[in-house]
């Protein structure tokens, strides 16, 4: 099997073929990550060697990403990474794949991050980071996320434990980080649902490596939920149902969901039909009159009213848009 481990000819062959490699200086290609971590870093390198233009449906308010070495040791601000300008209040995840930096939060001392560690930062623009001393430099895999559901649910746990984290190799949270910078990089997700799914699943990857057992039961109470939903169409299933499907009252099953998600039963119901509606379209060429029939909608003009609520485009339009 071929070595993972980077090394010098393989950084000259990316060179001269034209690759951006995460350097720091002239000719320097910034420290090497650890065996454990160098198909990581080699991934996320050749990502970044031809990143594409986004499509047109690539929501770039509420996700960015990329791969970046430092080799200043001067604090720096988040706003000297491209795509963190201007966004905020956010949550950035970082993980660091080789070489050492520091996280500083006001009023606490300074986070260490080594190769399998990084951090999870809530509103990133009132921390600095800098390249640890005696470090060659810092390479790492960064996203900023500003997806609200995603920013309740990880920054109120990030909040209450700290931003260090702890990420292992062949762990859940390390695939996860890894697929959606590579996303943000090569646009290789087929639509806007896959990203929002890898998204709540580096939610899940991310509570289950902190501990927080109780908050990986909200993602199982989705899927639950997501399957009662479909398998109820043509109808739409209402609150009231999915109470009775729990044995509990309206009342006490919305509160049970939104403590446990984040999110109304009827507003996750409605984005489920909602999504089985953009399945229908990318994937057949139905009328829109019987798509909405079939995804629990009265008519046309109300289906069309609430698919471009929640995709912020008409049916029309997303089926045009998506290849």
């Amino acid at each position: 099997m071929e070595s993972v481990v980077p090394d010098r000819e393989y950084l000259a062959a990316e060179h001269a073929r034209g690759g951006v490699m995460p350097e720091v200086g002239e000719g320097n290609p910034g420290p090497y990550p650890p065996p454990e971590w160098a198909r990581a870093w080699r991934e996320l390198v050749l990502a970044a060697a031809g990143p594409v233009a986004p499509p047109p449906w690539w929501r770039s308010a509420e996700l960015s990403g990329g791969l970046a070495t430092l080799d200043d040791s001067a604090s720096q601000s988040w706003d000297g990474i491209d795509g963190l300008v201007g966004h905020e209040p956010g949550l950035l995840f970082q993980l660091t794949l080789a070489g050492q930096g520091e996280l500083h939060v006001p009023g606490q001392p300074p986070v260490q991050v080594f190769p399998g560690s990084g951090f999870v930062a809530v509103d990133p623009a009132h921390h600095s980071f800098r390249v640890a001393d005696h470090s060659p430099g810092w390479t790492f895999a960064w996203l900023a996320i500003y997806h609200p559901y995603i920013l309740q649910r990880v920054g109120a746990r990030a909040a209450a434990i700290g931003p260090a984290i702890a990420v292992a190799p062949d762990g859940g949270l390390a695939a996860s980080v890894v697929r959606l910078v590579r996303g943000t990089l090569s646009r290789d997700f087929r639509d806007r649902f896959e990203v929002e799914l890898a998204l709540i699943e580096l939610a899940l990857a991310y509570e289950r490596s902190t501990g927080k057992e109780d908050e990986s039961q909200g993602g199982q109470l989705l899927e639950e939920v997501r399957a009662r939903v479909v398998r109820g169409l043509p109808e739409a299933i209402d609150v009231n149902t999915l109470a009775s499907d729990y044995g509990m009252s309206r009342t006490h099953f919305s509160h049970f969901f939104r403590d446990r998600t984040g999110l109304t039963p009827s507003h996750f119901a409605t984005k489920v039909r909602i999504d089985e509606a953009a399945r229908l379209l990318l994937d057949t060429r139905v009328p829109l009159k019987r798509v909405a029939i079939a995804c629990g909608f009265a008519n046309a003009n109300h289906f069309c009213k609430v698919f471009r609520r929640f995709q912020y485009m008409s049916p029309i339009s997303y089926r045009r848009a998506i290849p």
